[in-house]
């Protein structure tokens, strides 16, 4: 077979060429530690490291919400720590408050410290996180949403809105908690209704009845008839000497005991029912004392401290209007208790958010690592082996140069 001297120079060229791009596309892969750098050296592989890439985008930014997320839930789990701190201290005030070797003056300064929680609480509840945002405002975030008014009641101008957010696939967390489910609706500790007291001053007794429980039972048989729908638990003494009770409603009717008994015997700790309405008294009553149910499922946590501190403010009393304060002072210790009862159903919320967020994180670094692994294994370049086959390739190209050298330079007249 003759080959042209044409034929010869192009057929090495291109040997030499195509060497050369090999040891070049080797020195770049060693360089860039990569194996696939583009979508030319494994079209399957790029595409597979592109999907990857966005899990490990998407991962990233579900990190950053984590990281944000957690920020806020930990500035609203402080602040309720601390409003938990503030109301045992509020009660433990009001059970020195209640001690008989107080004068007026130890319950002022008592009262002093007490206004001071209540602005402390105030504070609390308009906490702003790290960006200036209210936490407790829904989504009213610029303006302060608890309002003091002049009668020292406190006004929650946010909304009812809950900030989430995306911390996982399909996974979202709340960031913070409107303010009016936190401070303003805190359940009635006796039930639907709030009770008020008026005792006969002609007997000296101080422990009289007071209502533990009143609820409605039964919604069905539970019509208001007026507006306030109040109810008047009235007390006198039957023939029988025994102490009976009567039950009338806003219009005057009466709707306990049914007619035509006009009273039923009073036992203490006996529920009363009327009109789906089912009430608890405990304690003696005496002749002529009367209890007035107005309707109210709900108070708010300054509202209780106002109380308090008007119930410290108020001197002692003897007979009836001591009595009138002690049971005042019940209603207060117990709404009390249904404010930290609230106050740690808050902090166990937020802790599970906590505990949500941590268990995401944990989630996605452990995907990550996975897709990382697979990652790699399509596109890193195994070292070892890179260098080997850039050794073999270079010395494959040495030799086709030098080969190349010594043959074109060969001639007949060399041998003649």
């Amino acid at each position: 077979m003759r080959i042209s001297t044409n034929q010869f120079y192009q057929s090495n060229t291109d040997n030499i060429i195509n060497r050369q791009s090999d040891v070049n596309q080797s020195i770049v892969s060693i360089s860039e530690g990569k194996r696939v750098i583009t979508a030319g050296d494994d079209s399957v592989a790029a595409i597979s490291i592109l999907n990857i890439r966005q899990e490990q985008a998407l991962t990233e930014q579900y990190q950053t919400n984590i990281t944000f997320a957690e920020s806020r839930i930990t500035v609203q789990e402080s602040a309720m720590q601390s409003a938990e701190d503030v109301m045992f201290r509020v009660k433990d005030l009001m059970l020195q408050g209640n001690s008989v070797a107080n004068d007026q003056s130890a319950r002022d300064a008592l009262a002093d410290e007490l206004e001071a929680r209540f602005d402390e609480l105030l504070s609390l509840a308009n906490t702003r996180d790290e960006s200036g945002s209210y936490v407790f405002g829904g989504f009213q975030t610029e303006t302060p949403p608890f309002i003091e008014q002049s009668d020292s009641s406190v006004n929650y101008v946010g909304d009812k809105g809950q900030r989430l957010t995306n911390v996982g696939l399909g996974v979202q967390v709340a960031t913070s908690d409107p303010g009016e489910d936190v401070f303003m609706t805190v359940a009635n500790s006796v039930g639907d209704f709030k009770p008020a007291y008026t005792l006969n001053p002609a007997h000296e007794e101080i422990d009289r009845a007071v209502v533990t429980r009143s609820e409605i039972v039964d919604r069905a048989s539970y019509v208001p008839v007026a507006t306030p729908d109040d109810y008047q638990i009235s007390f006198a003494t039957m023939p029988s000497g025994e102490m009976g009770v009567t039950v009338t409603d806003a219009l005057g009717t009466q709707v306990y005991p049914t007619l035509p008994l006009t009273q039923a015997v009073y036992v203490a700790g006996d529920s009363i029912s009327f009109s789906g309405i089912e009430t608890e008294i405990n304690q003696t009553p005496q002749e002529g004392d009367s209890i007035t149910l107005s309707p109210q499922s709900e108070t708010d946590v300054f509202s209780v401290m106002n109380d308090a501190i008007d119930w410290l403010r108020a001197s002692n009393g003897t007979g009836a209007d001591e009595g009138a304060r002690q049971q005042d002072y019940g209603h207060i210790i117990a709404d009390m208790d249904e404010i930290q009862i609230k106050f740690s159903n808050v902090r166990a919320e937020i802790g599970a958010r906590l505990q949500l967020t941590e268990s995401q994180s944990e989630r996605h670094i452990d995907y990550n690592l996975t897709i990382e692994k697979s990652r790699s294994s399509l596109e890193d370049l195994d070292m070892v082996e890179a260098i080997s086959q850039f050794e073999r390739q270079k010395l494959s190209l040495q030799a086709s140069q030098t080969a190349f050298s010594q043959v074109q330079s060969m001639s007949l007249l060399n041998f003649l």
